[in-house]
């Protein structure tokens, strides 16, 4: 399937990526295929997270993930073309749409995102792998502030939220099997919240952000 994971800056949704980067990297170390693609839209790719949160600082580990550096979209395109010939356990895309919107206008830009997501969508369901991709929040700030309830004590606690839209959403959305969004809760506590938003679900998750990786927390 194709995992949309989107949110606001300081999400953590590059660091979930790393995450399932490294702790894939680590179950196939001893496999002699590649276990990730890794591709990397802003420059956000960090050799030594992946290693800090795959295997205690052992550098070898990143051998088995291949990083793609898409410098412009037609890059982006370009990279999952070889795709079936790496044969990945995971590919990554941090910053799906980005290149995109810098490199096209208007209604170019949706229908080469919408065809980059078909081949994707292509290449989850014949090659059997797994597509995670990440995508930005258009915001803007609303002086709104939102509460959630504590499951444990059962009372209202404000966080501040920025209200936006997925930057191209509609068209990302028609793709995408699942759709993840990432909030900000408490960024002083670091604590942060996951929201199934593709299939709909009205659960969801509270997370941080460790040496190890994104970390599921208790309720708060």
């Amino acid at each position: 399937m194709v995992t949309d994971i989107y949110g606001e800056g300081g999400s953590g949704k590059t660091q979930l990526c790393f995450t399932l980067c490294g702790r894939n990297a680590k179950l196939f170390e001893n496999n002699d295929d590649i276990a990730v693609v890794f591709v990397d839209t802003s420059g956000t790719f960090r050799p030594e997270r992946i290693t800090e949160i795959a295997a205690e600082g052992r550098e070898e580990i990143l051998d088995k993930i291949l990083v793609v550096r898409a410098l412009s979209a037609a890059d982006q395109v370009r990279s999952i073309e070889k795709i079936a010939d790496i044969n990945p356990r995971l590919l990554i895309i941090d910053g799906v749409a980005s290149l995109f919107t810098v490199d096209l206008h208007g209604i170019a830009r949706h229908l080469a995102l919408m065809n980059h997501l078909h081949n994707l969508s292509l290449a989850a369901i014949n090659l059997g792998c797994p597509v995670v991709v990440t995508n930005m929040i258009r915001s803007f700030m609303n002086n709104t502030v939102q509460k959630y309830v504590s499951r444990r004590n059962h009372e209202e606690k404000p966080f501040q939220h920025d209200f936006g839209r997925e930057l191209m959403g509609g068209s990302v959305s028609i793709y995408a099997h699942m759709k993840l969004m990432l909030q900000i809760v408490q960024s002083d506590k670091h604590l942060f919240r996951a929201v199934l938003k593709q299939p709909r679900n009205i659960n969801h998750a509270y997370y941080t952000i460790t040496r190890a990786g994104v970390s599921d927390v208790p309720w708060p």
